[in-house]
């Protein structure tokens, strides 16, 4: 049987097989382009990115699925259907079995909203589990009852964090704060302090390319746009030192609910996890020097997952190879 994790990202779609054909099978952006009134679908995932901030008036790109909430069910629903079509495994959905990862504490309505989804893709047997603890199974952590993990993991637009056991779930909650705000924040900036105006893409490249939180960050890059002032086609120069505060603005309301969450623990259980530290999964940690500002925040060891982009998805290929495990984890559809 064929056997597929699905992490269905408000920025990136990821699936992985977890049968003979193991790994990664597809990673692409979870956009649509859509043009006219009826919003025909003129393209999806790279291609569609590819058109952001320069498509006429008549042209929109869309993300299905907006803050881990289907947000716009038949987009979604066709942007899905492609992407398996991409990957080579539309005829082999119906006999397969699946888990999708879902926000920590994904309510009843967002749940069935899934459930319709993966339905109106053709899946039948269908499972989900909340991405704390795919994250965790996929860095390769084996839980169990006596020491939980506590785990954060920061998307583009969603950060999970937990503790979390094979007893269950300690504390959690799921925050609409990640990478997206941090590309709107440097937009702003840019706006504001350089007089330059800029599109989605060029504030997420200069994220990725300087984009830093450590001290001796020293990179610099050219971002292109408009003139604030004169509306002419116009170029400055950006320095890491200048974004690290629209990164760190972000960093702390996600650390300020870490605390939250530590706040909840039994004080045996909080002992353990002060000891064992904070376990970073997403595709946010790909930024430098934030790992190191999350422990000295947190005032406990951090440690990043290999690949922690794909940590959630492989979590899910784990899981559905223990039969056991996926029964006393998966959220359960109330009727």
């Amino acid at each position: 049987m064929i056997k597929l994790a699905i992490d269905l990202g408000s920025s990136v779609t990821k699936i992985y097989r977890a049968d003979a054909n193991n790994g990664v099978a597809l990673f692409e952006p979870s956009c649509v382009a859509v043009t006219g009134e009826d919003e025909t679908v003129v393209a999806i995932g790279k291609e569609a990115k590819k058109v952001l901030g320069k498509t006429t008036g008549e042209t929109d790109v869309v993300y299905p699925v907006y803050e881990g909430v289907i947000a716009r069910h038949e987009l979604a629903v066709k942007m899905l259907k492609e992407f398996l079509r991409r990957a080579e495994l539309s005829s082999s959905v119906r006999r397969s079995e699946t888990v999708f990862a879902v926000p920590c504490g994904i309510g009843a309505l967002q749940l069935h909203e899934y459930k319709e989804l993966a339905t109106r893709c053709g899946f039948k047997r269908i499972h989900f589990v909340e991405t704390p603890y795919l994250a965790v199974y996929g860095s390769g952590i084996t839980l169990t009852d006596e020491h939980p993990v506590f785990t954060m993991d920061i998307g583009a637009s969603v950060t999970n964090i937990a503790v979390v056991s094979t007893g269950g779930m300690n504390a959690g909650i799921s925050i609409n704060v990640g990478g997206n705000a941090m590309d709107l924040s440097i937009w702003d900036m840019l706006a504001t302090e350089k007089g330059l105006h800029i599109g989605t893409l060029t504030s997420e490249r200069i994220k990725n390319e300087i984009g830093s939180l450590s001290e001796n960050a020293r990179g610099t890059t050219i971002a292109e746009g408009i003139s604030t002032e004169t509306y002419m086609p116009s170029s400055v120069s950006v320095r890491a030192q200048e974004v690290a505060p629209c990164i760190r603005v972000y960093v702390d309301k996600i650390i300020e609910y870490a605390k939250l969450v530590l706040n909840q623990l039994h004080p045996e259980v909080g002992a353990d996890v002060h000891r064992n530290g904070v376990l970073l999964t997403g595709g946010l940690m790909k930024i430098p020097g934030l790992r190191e500002y999350i422990e000295k925040q947190l005032g406990m060891p951090a440690a990043v997952a290999e690949s922690p982009h794909f940590a959630a998805v492989r979590g899910g290929g784990v899981v559905l190879r223990d039969k056991n495990l996926l029964q006393k984890i998966e959220v359960k559809l109330e009727d």
